[in-house]
């Protein structure tokens, strides 16, 4: 996370709630979206251009609606606060405005007087309201990860991302101190826990994990961090960017780009800090085996980096394709094109930057410790849920559909697909009666019931298109006729979240 807040007290920054930008992005201001408590980051369900949340970092998160601020959610009494342990971010399901589940990430209060709990981060799982979509249920919780971090209180990580996979993406500090002095980062071996010179050892640190949401099984998606405090997807293009917070002399950005994100991908702390040799401060060279930062920049005064955002709102073409990003210490916002183009100052300053947030219209925010929240703006208008350039719609297959179905038995048709990425799945039936060796005929008003689900990527799901009680008596009458035969053409419909869409057509036979 940040440096320490205290390293920062010494620094006297000066702002305005609106800056305007330099000549990089000549009318681009920071729209002041309200006072918070310690907000950390900001977020939004897919799809949902009404609401906004900010995560602060005490424990509570709030809901902005139409320019009212309510409470979302109280963790207070979970949340171990202060220094760089608190509340640190939420991610939200793909399919949120169904399920209502949502994922914190948190450093836990010691429990049951234990206090090797203290600190704990703890991936949980919790559930919106289902009688008030402006609250969420207390009443629901599900850990899915938890790790031991009662050593050190720093570098705890923090940040939850949803993949294109739909799995869950979260980042961990390596253990904290300084230096990683039990080789947490580099460390890929499993069930060696324990505490080594002060300092926690859990192979799951300095990591970014992937976490199956349904289970909380977990890989090792790419190691070699110090303290990933922020990172994100490029909405438009998949590619995964890191924000790495560095030891005494450089912060770093990492860059993977999309499909494979760097799985596996060692980005080299302790070896390296930076484009540098650690500790020794050397140039890294080849650094053969390791993936080098895209972007460093030195201390002095410039301490702690907060990673940010590719820049994909419509609204804001000045910064179209543009990663921004700054540093706690000084407040200073900077934007590139990446992977390879050099860094710009953006013109604007947030006192206590610690971090950065997206909304479902690809607004790009900007928190500050504290408490402002602000929002990249030109006009600040919202178009609509948007994916960025993303024009491809979605290979889908249709995996099984058998072609002879007792339909009258079960009471549905039903066929299985897979999307390539998260999508939105609807399915239609229309039935058929024909004469043996006839063409079939669409018979009047007789449908299926209408099956609809979200899937996540590369994920097999079953659609069971239902038949109401007059459809099914009409088809029985059919079948008892001699000569007679009853089809369902299966229309299936899949719609990614950039609402690019594609459609398949198969047909099943029912029979008694």
């Amino acid at each position: 996370m940040m440096r320490r807040v205290r390293r920062a007290a010494a620094l006297v920054v000066l702002a305005l709630a609106a800056v305007p930008a330099s000549a990089h992005a000549a009318t681009v201001t920071l729209a002041k979206v309200g006072d918070f408590t310690a907000p950390v980051y900001v977020a939004a369900p897919p799809g949902d251009t009404s609401r906004v949340f900010v995560v602060q970092r005490g424990g509570a998160i709030a809901l902005v609606k139409n320019g009212v601020v309510s409470t979302f959610a109280d963790l207070t009494s979970k949340v171990l606060s202060g220094d760089e342990r608190g509340l640190l971010s939420m991610a939200f399901a793909p399919d949120y405005a169904t399920s209502g589940l949502f994922y914190v990430y948190y450093t836990a209060r010691a429990t049951g007087g234990d206090a090797t709990t203290t600190g704990r981060i703890t991936i949980e799982e919790l559930r919106r309201d289902p009688g008030n979509p402006d609250r969420a249920d207390p009443s629901y919780s599900r850990v899915l990860l938890t790790i031991r971090h009662d050593q050190q209180s720093n570098h705890n990580g923090g940040q939850l991302q949803l993949g294109r996979d739909g799995f869950l993406y979260a980042g961990t500090g390596d253990g904290g101190s300084g230096g990683d002095p039990s080789r947490n980062a580099q460390d890929l071996t499993p069930g060696d826990e324990g505490v080594v010179a002060g300092v926690n050892h859990d192979y799951r640190l300095g990591k970014i994990l992937r976490i199956d949401r349904s289970t909380g099984a977990f890989t090792i998606f790419s190691y070699g961090l110090r303290n990933p405090w922020r990172f994100s997807f490029d909405r438009a293009t998949g590619d995964l960017i890191i924000g790495d917070v560095g030891q005494d002399r450089y912060e770093e950005v990492d860059f993977a780009p999309a499909p494979g994100n760097g799985a596996g991908a060692n980005y080299g702390w302790n070896t390296y800090e930076g484009l540098h040799t650690y500790p020794a401060g050397g140039a890294a060279g080849a650094a053969p085996g390791t993936v080098l930062p895209v972007i460093e920049y030195p201390h002095g005064p410039a301490c702690s980096i907060s990673g940010g955002y590719v820049v994909r709102d419509p609204a804001l073409p000045e910064l179209a394709g543009t990663y921004v990003y700054g540093d706690y210490c000084t407040g200073d916002l900077f934007g590139a094109v990446l992977p390879g183009a050099a860094p710009h100052s953006l013109g604007l300053n947030v006192p206590g930057l610690s971090g950065f947030g997206e909304d479902a219209c690809a607004r790009v925010y900007a928190t500050s410790l504290n408490g402002p929240v602000y929002r990249f703006a030109t006009t600040g208008a919202c178009t609509a849920a948007s994916a960025g350039s993303d024009t491809r719609a979605p290979a889908f297959t249709l995996l099984r559909a058998a072609k002879r179905q007792h339909a009258l038995r079960t009471g549905y048709v039903s066929v299985r697909a897979r999307c390539d990425e998260q999508c939105t799945l609807r399915a239609t039936g229309r039935v058929l009666i024909s004469r043996t060796r006839a063409r079939s005929a669409a018979a009047s008003a007789l449908k299926t019931r209408t099956a609809r689900t979200t899937v996540v990527a590369n994920t097999r799901t079953t659609l069971r298109l239902r038949l109401s009680r007059a459809t099914r008596r009409a088809v029985k009458r059919s079948l008892s006729r001699p000569h007679r035969r009853v089809f369902v053409r299966i229309t299936v419909r899949a719609t990614d979240t950039a609402r690019n869409a594609r459609t398949r057509h198969v047909r099943v036979q029912i029979v008694r």
